[in-house]
């Protein structure tokens, strides 16, 4: 049987409503170990904490759908700021339901919603193998494909895993630190000497920032890692850091961050290392990673496996990362489709 949207039934997905709430984490957890990507086991804190919880300058708009009062699929948009996209966090249908038009009826539901929100173009990746790489299902392109989505041109991520048991890059310590500049840790909330500089170097990835950036007393209190900490809270994640500080002029060179869930102690998600320019070839890359590593696995002696991803164009980083012993499991490609909003 296929169904239609008109046979299902589309419930907000609200911290508001722990029933609806519930029925999508069942629903998620259930269908873990069939979404097409090598992705850490779902934890259920950081998953209800993300239905509460955005990215910093985005909202969330999700639905469950129901059938005979059993939820079959879930739909997750985010919406950036200021933009005109919708991105598809989550397009799922439950394994038992696949084949039945769930995940076509979940598909027009989410063009319709982002319709509703003003968006032009719904956005999102989709897993795809590698020729180095295990084997995955080309269901998930000729699903965007037979919808009308094509692939966006943009530039494809690199979806990598570090196995220590295999290779632990921090065996034999940690680079010398280069003349001039000292290593400063951090926890999850970065010290306020620090909030500005990291947000600046992250939403900036290293490049020059203007001038007016940072200025005024809200400066710290409004800047973009205070937002992001937030949100690392509410989902009950916890982060490490190491940052590079150039010791003349006390700035902050660059630094790198590592975070992980409450419910996967051997799996840990390796954040943004970004390093401005003017500092850049001096190895603080390589050694700002190491040094974090050996940072979690004081607190964190349980990791085993470590996660990242990259835009394939970022040649530098992942050579760091092959260097590291990552090892390249999926291709992440993006694909869009034209959204008309509503009225």
């Amino acid at each position: 049987m296929n169904y239609a949207a008109a046979d299902l039934r589309f419930v907000p997905l609200d911290a508001g409503d722990p029933a609806t709430s519930d029925a999508w984490l069942r629903l998620t957890t259930d269908s873990a170990e069939d979404v097409p990507l090598s992705a850490a086991p779902p934890c259920a804190a950081d998953l209800t904490g993300s239905v509460r919880f955005a990215p910093p300058d985005t909202s969330l708009a999700g639905e469950v759908a129901f059938l005979d009062g059993q939820a079959v699929g879930a739909l997750r948009l985010v919406l950036p700021d200021g933009a005109p996209v919708a991105v598809v966090d989550q397009l799922l249908t439950a394994p038992k339901e696949r084949r039945q038009g769930i995940g076509t009826a979940l598909f027009r539901r989410a063009r319709a919603l982002a319709g509703q929100h003003g968006r032009t173009l719904l956005v999102g990746d989709v897993v795809e193998a590698l020729p180095e790489g295990p084997v995955r299902h080309a269901g998930p392109a000729a699903f965007a494909t037979s919808l009308g989505a094509t692939r966006s041109g943009g530039p494809e991520g690199v979806h990598q895993w570090l196995d220590l048991d295999r290779h632990d890059p921090s065996a034999g310590g940690i680079p010398e630190v280069p003349a001039g500049y000292r290593l400063q840790r951090w926890g999850t909330v970065t010290p306020d000497g620090f909030a500005i500089a990291v947000s600046e170097l992250g939403q900036s990835l290293g490049e020059s920032m203007p001038e007016t950036w940072g200025e005024g007393p809200d400066a710290v209190r409004t800047s973009h890692v205070r937002r992001y900490e937030r949100m690392r809270v509410g989902r009950g994640r916890r982060a490490y850091h190491v940052g590079a500080v150039h010791e003349e002029t006390g700035e902050l060179a660059g630094f790198t961050s590592a975070s992980k869930t409450t419910g996967n102690p051997r799996h840990l998600l390796q954040g943004m290392t970004v390093v401005a320019r003017g500092h850049r070839g001096h190895g603080l890359g390589l050694l700002l990673k190491l040094a974090n590593l050996v940072h979690v696995r004081e607190y964190e002696p349980r990791v085993r496996l470590i996660e990242t991803a990259n835009a394939d164009d970022n040649h530098p980083m992942i050579a760091l990362n092959r260097a590291m012993g990552f090892v390249p499991q999926e291709r992440l490609v993006s694909w869009e489709a034209p959204v008309a909003p509503a009225g």
